[in-house]
């Protein structure tokens, strides 16, 4: 498994880089997001979303723990799941939500605090750390690879990688 940075300066260019990262999943997939509160998992989020296809409005799904998208259909990928972790309470609870069995149906998931409960979201994990930069809008991202090809992810993601 490759890891790469990544930079962002701004919330319109998290979404991007969110967008970009869309172009390289394929159903199954389960972007485990990690990092700090106002790390940009959301905003990452919402990217991905976009780059789907997915024209309803994409929220932090931290009270309601998920919410499942349509997108465009395009590569075979229907459905997008967003889904926050963060108030679960135990493995079980975690378990209850069947992530890693409904990604299996032509979806894809972004999974906030999904750290908390890696062991439930199945093997097509791709892990993906957030963090603040030096600037009140800076992000640092790091992706490990995990299923992904990793120098297909570095292509579409070239223009925010680090130097």
């Amino acid at each position: 498994m490759t890891e790469l940075g990544f930079a962002t300066s701004s919330l319109e260019a998290t979404h991007e880089l969110g967008a970009a990262l869309a172009q390289v999943l394929v159903p199954g997939t389960v972007l485990v997001l990690r990092g700090e509160l106002g790390s940009g998992k959301t905003a990452l989020a919402q990217g991905v979303a976009k780059g789907l296809g997915v024209r309803e409005r994409v929220t932090s799904p931290t009270f309601t723990m998920m919410a499942s998208y349509e997108t465009n259909g395009e590569r075979g990928i229907e459905v997008f799941l967003h889904a926050d972790l963060y108030r679960v309470s135990s493995g079980i609870e975690a378990d209850d939500l069947a992530i890693a069995e409904l990604v299996e149906d032509a979806a894809v998931a972004a999974v906030e605090w999904g750290d908390l409960a890696p062991d439930v979201l199945g093997p097509r994990r791709v892990d993906v750390a957030l963090s603040m930069g030096a600037g009140d809008d800076d992000r640092r991202i790091l992706i490990a690879s995990g299923p992904l090809e990793p120098s297909l992810l570095a292509r579409s993601l070239q223009p925010w990688a680090e130097q």
